[in-house]
């Protein structure tokens, strides 16, 4: 026999590897992604959620509103104050929010990065090491009565350029400052350094809540839209730089997993079966049937006696039913045959008849004993 070079079974376990491969991967990436829409949403009780800050503001009386695409900003029912803790917005929508805070709005932006922020100067871990001395009370009206130097923002935060016609609170030194509010049009964009404080982890934190709670809710009564970090959009679509899945994943993970996309191919390519000239394979022994008649005639010369030779073939039998059935040497011809047919399929009667105990009387007994023992054997092998 031969066979085409290449081994169909290692393909199928090499498929199966990938298959494996890609669950555990899709499985990891999902798991990233689920971890990673805790963080600063409106509706997480995550350490760094932010569903405490949506509480606060319900209790003070806002009509508060969690929304994942961006609302009507032009209707009756513009809200009169948006809180953005991530901003994703395109330039059209960028445009909307400027309009929006012109006719009247505020918007209340926690992300350094967004266009809404004044210039980065520098940062900070604990408001203690700015050094400041006299900016415990702030000319922001909606924060005039707090005192600014309990603020105690999870990780610290960054200080913003303070741009002409801008009031800044919490400064350092330099005049920079951790909030920055800045009046366009008939509304104002105060931009926070940062998310610190609106954690649920922070909240509760010196005077985290109460500067908040100023912000986002100065009267009952007031609409709060509180935008979801992960995906915003207008009002009948998403924001496109929103996050997606893929979005998740780091750069060096997606080149990895690309690597071992391109290395699975090649190994299934290299195990698939493949089409070339046929190499032969080893070929198991096969005995002559015409060695067994030899056999027998070696034993019955050496013997001398049908009979004898019988007893000897009949031993070997019982060697070799015992060994292979599991069974005492010593238990009984009838208890032998009974296990091995059962486990077999081979008839129960033909087992005893050749373990005996009828004597071989001639020759052809003798031959005819050899080949029932030869039958067992073969069978037994099979299925044992």
């Amino acid at each position: 026999m031969s066979r085409p070079g290449g081994g169909g079974g290692g393909g199928a376990a090499g498929w199966l590897a990938g298959a494996l491969l890609a669950l555990v991967t899709v499985v990891a990436i999902l798991a990233i992604g689920r971890a990673d829409d805790k963080t600063l949403s409106p509706r997480s009780d995550a350490r760094l959620g932010t569903s405490a800050l949506v509480i606060l503001a319900r209790e003070l009386g806002a009509d508060v509103r969690v929304r994942d695409r961006l609302p009507d900003l032009d209707g009756a029912g513009s809200p009169d104050v948006m809180l953005v803790l991530v901003d994703r917005f395109s330039a059209g929508q960028r445009r909307e929010v400027t309009d929006w805070v012109r006719s009247g709005g505020v918007l209340v932006v926690t992300d350094p990065a967004s266009r809404f922020a004044p210039t980065v100067e520098d940062d900070f871990f604990d408001v203690l090491d700015l050094g400041f001395a006299a900016t415990r009370r702030c000319a922001i009206p909606a924060l005039a009565d707090l005192d600014l130097a309990d603020i105690r923002p999870r990780g610290g935060g960054v200080l913003y350029h303070v741009p002409d016609g801008s009031e800044g609170c919490v400064r350092n030194g330099f005049g920079d400052a951790f909030i920055v509010a800045r009046d366009r049009g008939e509304g104002t964009v105060v931009a926070v350094g940062g998310s610190g404080m609106a954690v649920n982890v922070a909240l509760a934190k010196g005077e985290n809540a109460p500067i908040m709670a100023a912000l986002l809710a100065p009267r009952p009564g007031t609409d709060l839209a509180v935008l979801e970090p992960g995906g915003v959009g207008g009002a009948a679509r998403a924001v496109p730089g929103g996050r997606t899945l893929a979005d998740l994943v780091a750069p060096g993970i997606k080149r990895a997993l690309v690597q071992l996309g391109i290395a699975f191919v090649l190994y299934a390519l290299w195990r698939a079966r493949r089409l070339g000239r046929p190499v032969p394979e080893p070929q198991p022994v096969s005995v002559a049937a015409s060695e067994l008649v030899a056999a027998v005639g070696n034993l019955l010369d050496r013997s001398g006696s049908p009979e004898h030779a019988g007893e000897l073939l009949r031993a070997d039998l019982r060697r070799f039913l015992a060994d292979r059935a599991g069974v005492p040497a010593s238990a009984g011809d009838d208890v032998l045959a009974t296990v091995v047919a059962d486990r077999t399929g081979v008839a129960a009667d033909e087992l005893r008849h050749a373990l005996g105990p009828e004597p071989v009387t001639d020759d052809a007994g003798l031959m005819a004993l050899a080949r029932t023992i030869d039958r067992i054997r073969e069978e037994v092998s099979t299925h044992v």
